[in-house]
């Protein structure tokens, strides 16, 4: 989450980003044998730590796009990165062009953070976990054809990294596959709203980044969004973790 807050940042230096996201998900409907808040969340983490255990080292190439309509300004960066456990993540630049102004001033920070902000420390501090946020029941819905349960959450500070919004869980492995929303705290005067959509996809039975939006409305400059999407080329588990994944994951439902 420290990440999203970046991103925003390095977009208000343009005096730029915001999108009207459009919902397109199944409407939710409550089911009376729905695990409680409690119990979603408790899987949640025992998933999270497996998968912590488990990856050992990704490489994916991500494409970076942003734009302001106003200024007539956009930018594209490709972008080799490579993810090693526990918390080292490499970036190697492919290609660039465009707005020079927003390849400073954005894909730079962004790369810069990434670098800063992966530590486990850090992670702490945004984690969508009881300690960050409280939680609330909406539904179950369909994601990409998978039962997901779809909770509210509700920042438990009002800072700029954290998410006031919704996210997704997937019912049968318990990551989250979804999360969308808009910053607890506005990062800056000029910045009217800002929203972010966050999308995870299941790659050999890791759930890992698919997609990022994020887009605001800023005074002045009006609306500029920021869209990165992610190609995996590899990705290495730890095969002598597999005899233990029935009792490191929780049960099914």
């Amino acid at each position: 989450m420290l990440l999203l807050l970046t991103l925003t940042l390095s977009l208000c230096l343009l005096t730029t980003t915001t999108l009207g996201f459009q919902e397109q998900s199944v409407p939710a409907v409550q089911h009376e044998n729905a695990p409680s808040v409690d119990q979603i969340l408790d899987h949640i983490k025992v998933h999270d730590e497996w998968q912590e255990r488990y990856l050992i080292e990704y490489r994916a190439q991500r494409t970076f796009h942003a734009a302001n309509l106003r200024f007539e300004e956009d930018a594209t960066l490709e972008v080799r990165t490579t993810f090693r456990r526990p918390d080292t993540i490499e970036s190697q630049v492919l290609r660039a062009e465009g707005s020079r102004l927003i390849r400073e001033r954005v894909f730079d920070n962004i790369l810069k953070a990434e670098n800063e902000t992966h530590s486990k420390l850090a992670k702490q501090q945004v984690d969508i976990v009881p300690a960050n946020y409280s939680f609330s029941y909406i539904g179950q819905e369909l994601c990409d054809g998978r039962k997901c349960y779809r909770l509210g959450i509700t920042p438990r500070r009002r800072e700029q990294y954290l998410i006031q919004g919704q996210i997704w869980i997937d019912a049968e492995d318990w990551s989250i596959v979804r999360i969308q929303g808009s910053l607890a705290k506005r990062p800056s005067f000029w910045t009217r709203q800002t929203q972010i959509d966050r999308r995870y996809k299941r790659i050999d039975g890791m759930w890992l980044n698919d997609s990022l939006e994020s887009t605001s409305d800023i005074l002045i400059a009006g609306r500029s969004t920021l869209k990165i999407q992610y190609l995996y080329e590899a990705i290495e588990t730890d095969r002598s973790m597999e005899h233990l994944e029935e009792a490191s994951v929780p049960c099914r439902d």
